[in-house]
């Protein structure tokens, strides 16, 4: 992997790491990666129907992190629509279904794209973060 990738990657990793998770938040979920043992924890509420308030713990490798990372980034205050479309244009662009990224933050895992088996490691974190929209 291209190392300004690798930093800017490593960049979010460390940024999923600045957020501990509330276990009294409104809105909670867990995802599991089986294949490869990763897990992310993900707590927040909505405050006029905005995201605010993540907590996120990831148990998992750097990839993991970063997708955690890219969640805190892009969710804090933004509507729970936007976050859902956010998400699903996310992994049909690390999909290869769709060739601009949706945003320069999401294009730093350009490198991922060409690695099918990581992608579930990236979008573990909002993978869980629409479960706990779903209870809302």
């Amino acid at each position: 992997m291209d190392a300004l990738y690798q930093k800017q990657i490593l960049e979010l990793a460390k940024q999923s790491r600045t957020r501990e998770l509330d276990i009294s938040a409104p809105l909670q979920a867990s995802c599991d990666n089986p294949t490869c043992g990763d897990r992310v924890d993900i707590s927040f509420a909505l405050k006029d129907g905005a995201i605010s308030n993540i907590g996120i713990k990831v148990r998992g490798c750097a990839l993991c992190e970063a997708g955690a990372g890219l969640v805190v980034a892009q969710f804090e205050g933004i509507k729970q629509e936007t976050a859902r479309q956010m998400t699903a244009q996310f992994a049909t662009w690390i999909g290869k279904e769709q060739d601009q990224a949706p945003n320069e933050e999401m294009a730093k895992f350009m490198p991922v794209r060409d690695i099918r088996n990581r992608h579930k490691c990236v979008l573990l974190a909002f993978q869980a973060a629409m479960h706990a929209l779903d209870q809302s």
